[in-house]
């Protein structure tokens, strides 16, 4: 079977954290009018019912997969969709936009850490390179170009809810090398979809139960359109091909450019200033990303060799 060339998954994932990046802004308004179930639920269902038209004819393989292999189904719905989404809502009704993309770029990170403790895969040369210079540049942004600034920082309990919100999302990307093919990918986004919905199902009712069914104003309906089928849909469908093509490690560094492009969209949106440091920083997340990339991975599967055999 003929796959794309790498640079297609690369550009994949670069799209991708651009739209990450518009997704922070656009949901952290939206959490001023909708209470956080109650955006991830009703973002979800949008999800849903766009792909509905186009995965009904697979409705019978979808049914037999997740009849065959529900526990990993059920494990990738948590850990990728609605419930994670949920997560990191409840931490961003209490903090901002901009700490969330921050705190998108220690993905990575914790991707290559969550690999070397649960499946022995140790880190290359060039990506714990990579992983470093990108780093740095985050934290150049993190500081606005002053490092002492880091020293004062402090972190809410909101700010810890988004940080185990990345926790979730790095075991998801590890484990989406895995999921299984029964099906095309959109059938596979369909299935997560549905399952994190009912996940979700007894929280959002909670949560209506206690604060009532919110006004949906019209401009909200837009925001909640476009988090669907951007920031969700199409860069659920664009990560699912980036980490099948180049991996969970090559596919996570691309995390480390969510802040960039919120800073940038924060600038031409809601007037933001950038800044020298943003530059600095654009600079060192991307020359890391690069030197991660330079070589391909050896092993497109989060899997140790040392482990027990793959399953085929």
């Amino acid at each position: 079977m003929n796959h794309p060339p790498r640079s297609v998954a690369y550009a994949a994932l670069v799209a991708t954290a651009a739209l990450w990046g518009s997704s922070a802004v656009a949901a952290r308004g939206l959490l001023d009018a909708l209470p956080p179930a109650t955006l991830a639920t009703l973002r979800w269902v949008v999800v849903v019912v766009c792909l509905l038209p186009f995965v009904w004819r697979e409705r019978a393989a979808m049914a037999a997969a997740v009849r065959d292999d529900f526990r990993t189904y059920a494990l990738l719905a948590l850990l990728g969709f609605g419930p994670q989404t949920c997560l990191v809502y409840f931490g961003l009704a209490g903090t901002t936009a901009t700490l969330l993309g921050l705190l998108n770029s220690v993905i990575p990170v914790l991707i290559v850490a969550v690999l070397a403790l649960f499946y022995g895969r140790r880190p290359t040369a060039l990506e714990t390179t990579g992983l470093a210079v990108s780093s740095l540049g985050v934290a150049v942004i993190l500081a606005r170009g002053d490092p002492m600034a880091l020293v004062t920082l402090r972190f809410s309990p909101f700010d810890l809810l988004l940080l185990a919100g990345m926790l979730v999302w790095a075991f998801y990307t590890v484990k989406l090398v895995e999921r299984p093919k029964q099906v095309s990918l959109p059938a596979f986004v369909f299935i997560g979809a549905v399952l994190g919905l009912l996940f979700l199902a007894p929280v959002a009712t909670a949560e209506i139960a206690m604060k009532g069914w919110p006004t949906i104003t019209s401009s909200a309906a837009l925001g909640i359109l476009y988090l669907s089928t951007l920031p969700t849909l199409a860069a659920s469908l664009l990560f699912g091909f980036g980490v099948a093509r180049v991996g969970a490690v090559q596919a996570g560094i691309f995390t480390h450019l969510v802040p960039v492009f919120a800073a940038v969209l924060a600038a031409v949106f809601i007037g933001e200033r950038l800044h020298p440091f943003h530059g600095a920083g654009f600079l060192l997340v991307a020359g890391g990303a690069v030197v991660c990339c330079l070589r391909a991975a050896p092993m497109l599967s989060s899997r140790a060799p040392s482990r027990a055999p793959v399953k085929p």
